[in-house]
């Protein structure tokens, strides 16, 4: 017991203590696609999607963002997963190797639905649906929530839920996340990093990417015990409604939502085979 309690204060001790992302104020497109783009290194725009109807909305209510967002959706189904309420908000593994949450559908009217319901419950399940092609679920939501910092052929996607965790993973493309809705932690880690994560298995995986063991929350670094080199490299930030983060193709990221009802807008891309061609004006 006395090495666990060591483990787990030495893990609290860490993560107080990582390296804040840089951050840009007032970028122009033209800066990010030169200057950050091409140094391959995450850097957080703040309001760079602050104009945006959505984002005005969650700012003056989260409620009217709700509203705002039902009242535009289509009756398209989409995957929806739910982790019980003792889970923490974590989509990840069972202790058995199986995944600790359900699969199902529900259109985004029903789902946001569910949220609102959630929000007035003590210990909410968590809820999410993650990756919806904005077209698919909100007609001409690119139009009225232009983002010309990414090239035109990066289609916007929607992740909504309420406190979930997304476990720590890394995607083959360049993305640009931006938080619309709720606060969110990104915590970063270099490409190298990865013999120090614990990437888990590739199959099955809670979003078809393999994921870390460790939980970045709450880091068991008894069994876990390289993952403190790990977050020697580590990199934070928490970002508000109209805030943006670049994170580079390979970069491992771990998504914590903080509030009751989140909406996160990300554009994947690939830098090296688009350039600079297929942006928007700036």
């Amino acid at each position: 017991m006395l090495g666990a309690a060591n483990g787990t204060l030495m893990s609290s001790l860490l993560t107080k203590h990582l390296s804040q992302i840089p951050e840009w104020a007032e970028t122009t497109p033209a800066q990010f696609r030169r200057e950050i783009v091409p140094g391959g290194k995450p850097a957080v725009l703040r309001g760079a999607a602050r104009e945006w109807p959505l984002v005005i909305a969650a700012q003056r209510d989260p409620h009217l963002a709700m509203d705002l967002l039902a009242g535009h959706a289509t009756d398209a189904l989409a995957d929806v997963l739910r982790a019980d309420a003792n889970e923490d908000g974590r989509f990840h593994y069972n202790a058995d190797g199986t995944l600790n949450f359900v699969r199902g559908r529900g259109n985004l009217p029903g789902i946001i639905a569910a949220l609102n319901e959630q929000e007035r419950v003590d210990r909410p399940f968590a809820l999410v649906a993650q990756g919806l092609i904005a077209e698919r679920y909100l007609p001409g939501f690119a139009k009225v929530h232009p983002m010309p910092f990414v090239p035109t052929s990066a289609e916007p996607r929607l992740w909504i839920g309420n406190a979930a965790k997304v476990a720590t993973h890394n995607d083959p493309v360049d993305n640009l996340a931006i938080v619309a809705v709720g606060r969110r932690r990104f915590t970063l880690f270099p490409p190298d990093a990865e013999a120090n994560l614990y990437m888990g298995p590739r199959h099955p995986t809670p979003a078809g990417t393999p994921v870390s063991m460790v939980h970045v929350t709450a880091p068991d670094l008894e069994r876990f015990p390289r993952y403190a080199e790990a977050l020697r490299s580590a990199e934070e930030a928490e970002l508000s409604p109209g805030d943006a983060i670049f994170i580079p193709k390979d970069w491992f990221h771990h998504v914590e939502a903080l509030d009751r009802f989140n909406v996160l807008v990300n554009y994947w891309w690939d830098a090296r085979k688009d350039g600079s061609e297929g942006f928007g004006d700036g």
